[in-house]
């Protein structure tokens, strides 16, 4: 998805829409799909929607035409592209009505200059080429049609490389989580206790899933008195054997189990957990960096109600590559990231600007969110090659876990020089005086009535 390297479909939609779930479908029939992502209308998109359609890469265009997106200038933009660079295109309504429906339901409640726009539009789309109710998105159809385009599913069949799945035991990562959990005491901290001050009573039961080797756990909940008990899931034996070593030191306070949160029974699992332990329910789901890896974040949120108590809250932490922010070496950074997330894909480089709709979609009420943000205004050498090793220099051990998984691949071999050049350049500029990084950190906090 988004993957401007291979054979794609651009999808045209407005930012007011949610196409989430749209392109969920897309990826779980393996088609490459190219949106600009979160791009505000001007000189730069305008110019990197125009590179995106008129690449020999792009096969065709979708448009996403909802109330929003027919009175939109940047979709008659993209229509106009469409039409230049001669793309083929089809049409999917999210709604119930017709595209000519949809047009004259509209027109009387828009001025001038947006009626002027809906015309245009209306003229670019001959009735062939007017598709379908997204309700009524036939796989088959669209699968019939990217075949006129020679657009076809992504095969991985001797193409490309063995992906590399997320795991704590990738080289350097133990040493990275520990610095990073420090890093992050403050800020996990401030939620837990905005949670607590809403919360009544003692003997508190917190679930932390995804708990690693429990360091992270026991730091924010041991000293805590009005927890009673804390349970932390992994799925990763050894993380777990290490964690509850380290419990021993405060009672029965901590418990760990190794647990694939992936599992279809899951939830029956941390009952079961629960229930060992002399609970009936959790009062506190706590999870921090944990939902970008999973491939159904959503799911889990979902089924999680089952083990939470009536006025239980959830806090989540995310990451976002879009939360970092440099200058100079902007376009270097931006570079970084791109090919970072198409080569190494063990997590959603985008989860914290999801957190919110994730949680809402669940069915979660009350939900904030919190930010953190740490930079490098003022801060010494030591401190600036600090941010940069948390968050870049693991990029690299990354691809070394790669090639020794595909030793013989020559891509593999050409991005690992590439890294090894960039990100050297971008740690050159860290430890300058006047260069300046930041990177936003996100909290979600929710209840669940």
């Amino acid at each position: 998805m988004n993957d401007r390297s291979n054979d794609y479909v651009f999808l045209s939609y407005s930012h007011k829409d949610h196409i989430d779930a749209l392109l969920a479908q897309f990826g779980e029939h393996g088609y490459n799909i190219v949106y600009d992502d979160a791009l505000s209308y001007g000189d730069e998109w305008d110019l990197n929607v125009r590179r995106y359609i008129s690449s020999e890469k792009c096969r065709g265009v979708i448009f996403f035409m909802s109330e929003s997106a027919i009175v939109s200038k940047a979709i008659l933009t993209e229509v106009e592209y469409t039409q230049k660079f001669r793309k083929p295109f089809f049409t999917i309504l999210p709604g119930n009505q017709t595209f000519p429906e949809l047009h004259s339901a509209t027109r009387p409640l828009v001025d001038d200059n947006k009626r002027y726009i809906m015309d245009c539009i209306m003229e670019a789309f001959s009735p062939e080429q007017l598709f379908v109710k997204m309700a009524e998105l036939s796989w088959e159809r669209v699968g019939r049609t990217f075949q006129t385009w020679d657009f076809h599913p992504e095969t991985r069949e001797g193409n490309t490389f063995t992906p590399l799945a997320y795991t704590s035991e990738l080289t350097g990562e133990k040493k990275r989580l520990e610095n990073q959990q420090k890093g992050y005491y403050a800020f996990d901290r401030r939620a837990i206790d905005m949670v607590l001050d809403e919360l009544e009573g003692d003997d508190l039961c917190v679930v932390d899933l995804g708990c690693s080797n429990g360091a992270l756990t026991i730091s924010r909940f041991a000293d805590l008195p009005r927890v009673g008990k804390v349970i932390g899931v992994d799925y990763n034996q050894r993380d777990i054997d290490e964690a509850n070593a380290a419990a021993q030191a405060y009672g029965d306070k901590f418990s760990f189990y190794c647990l694939d949160l992936e599992d279809e029974d899951i939830v029956e699992k941390l009952s079961a957990i629960l229930e060992e332990n002399g609970q009936n329910k959790a009062d506190i789901i706590f999870s921090a960096l944990v939902l970008h890896h999973l491939k159904s974040p959503s799911k889990l949120l979902l089924r999680l109600y089952e083990i939470m108590a009536d006025d239980a809250k959830i806090i989540v932490r995310g990451s976002d590559d879009g939360g970092k922010l440099c200058y100079p070496k902007t376009e270097l950074l931006q570079e970084i990231l791109e090919r970072y997330g198409k080569l190494v894909n063990t997590s959603d480089r985008a989860n914290g600007r999801k957190l919110y709709r994730q949680l809402y979609d669940a069915g979660y009420v009350n939900i904030r969110m919190l930010y953190s943000c740490v930079d490098t205004c003022e801060k010494d050498r030591r401190s600036r090659e600090h941010l940069f090793d948390v968050g870049f220099s693991f990029r690299l051990n990354r691809i070394d876990d790669l090639l020794r998984k595909n030793p013989d691949n020559v891509q593999l071999k050409q991005e690992r020089e590439w890294f090894a050049k960039a990100l050297s350049e971008l740690k050159a500029a860290f430890v300058e005086r006047s260069f300046w990084y930041c990177n936003t950190s996100y909290i979600a906090i929710a209840g669940v009535k």
